[in-house]
């Protein structure tokens, strides 16, 4: 089942959609008719130059700093900098050397078709970026981002991964009826698609 059949015959709060994996998100997007979005958290820029591939003007938005709640020496956060210019060269894609909450102020409101969060995983940051975010996507676009799961955090990040009790919890307060989870949690069938961290989203009303 693809997204869009998905999100036509699948309802409610945290609905999987199976066989699905967050590469198939740019060509979901680009089919919806999306042009451009954000993606917070980039890292090295890998995910970012899917979107890209796929036809998508990109805002690739990071501090690619060591601050507190992230491990990584700032010598790595630079070489992933280094290597995510030279990664998204020649594609039309914006990279902003921002935390999430100084970028956000650059955008006006209900300027983009999607975003993609992928920052910090800790509560207070989850939902501060889709907060924040939110009044950035146009009625129609999608809010989404990756690691739907609570547990232990991804490497180089202190404390632990809270992407899905934020995810829910915001939900659940703002009255969004329908979202969704990429890919079925199990079982897993051989030739099913699924993958480790998986991806959550939902269209704005």
């Amino acid at each position: 089942m693809k997204i869009i059949e998905g999100i036509q015959v699948l309802k409610g709060r945290g609905v999987e959609i199976p066989n699905v994996g967050r590469d198939d998100l740019p060509e979901f997007f680009r089919e919806m008719g999306y042009k451009v979005g954000a993606e917070i958290g980039v890292y090295g820029g890998e995910f970012t130059e899917k979107f890209c591939r796929a036809g998508l003007k990109m805002h690739a938005i990071d501090p690619w700093v060591s601050f507190r709640d992230y491990q990584r020496r700032q010598s790595k956060c630079s070489a992933l900098y280094e290597e995510t210019k030279k990664r998204l060269k020649g594609y039309d894609c914006n990279i902003i050397r921002k935390t999430s909450t100084e970028a956000v102020k650059d955008f006006e409101n209900e300027s983009l078709d999607f975003v993609y969060i992928d920052g910090n995983h800790q509560i207070k940051y989850v939902i501060e970026d889709i907060f924040e975010w939110s009044f950035k996507i146009k009625k129609g676009g999608c809010i989404s981002g990756h690691d739907y799961f609570y547990g232990r955090p991804n490497a180089g990040c202190l404390g632990m991964n809270h992407c899905r009790y934020a995810v829910d919890a915001y939900t659940s307060c703002y009255g969004i009826k329908d979202y969704y989870v990429i890919g079925r949690r199990k079982p897993k069938t051989e030739d099913e698609i699924r993958d480790r961290w998986r991806s959550w989203f939902w269209i704005k009303k």
